[in-house]
């Protein structure tokens, strides 16, 4: 029954059947996929970090290297960088190469430092990824202490290509 003057208010649609409201379930394998790639993705950019933590490290220490007389002496860095040669010595020394010497023989080795060095070093090895080099008198000029045993100490940098 009917009142007059009133009018009944058209029914409301259901949320199940109105299309713009229903969800959408994913299956429960695309949400485990998903979830997989998202681990996969944040795994992969830690390991990317960590390998960017290792590469800032080598490029921010002062590397040290040496070698003695006959030996070969290798300075490298890691990709998409270059050697920044800070200091060069080649000479005597009795600590490094050699057994202990007599003391006498100690106030010579200011004598037997090469000096030519630090050149030498960096003509080979200055904005280079790698150098390789003999160590040997000959190589650094020459002789001043002939017999006795010397070494090569090079530190260096590695600084960011351009």
């Amino acid at each position: 029954m009917r009142l007059p003057g009133r009018t009944r208010p058209p029914p409301a649609p259901q949320p199940a059947q109105h299309p713009a409201l229903r969800r959408q379930v994913e299956p429960p394998g695309q949400l485990l996929r998903l979830f997989y790639c998202t681990v996969l993705v944040c795994s992969k950019e830690i390991a990317a970090l960590t390998d960017f933590s290792g590469y800032l490290t080598k490029l921010l220490q002062n590397h040290t290297a040496y070698a003695c007389d006959g030996d070969h002496l290798n300075l490298r860095c890691p990709r998409h960088s270059t050697i920044s040669v800070q200091s060069a010595f080649y000479g005597q020394d009795y600590q490094m190469c050699s057994s202990q010497q007599p003391a006498s023989q100690r106030e010579d080795s200011l004598n037997c430092v090469a000096p030519t060095t630090l050149q030498k070093v960096l003509d080979e090895c200055q904005n280079q990824r790698a150098c390789h080099l003999l160590v040997n008198s000959r190589v650094f000029g020459p002789d001043l202490c002939p017999g006795s045993s010397k070494y090569l100490l090079v530190s260096f940098k590695c600084q960011p290509s351009k």
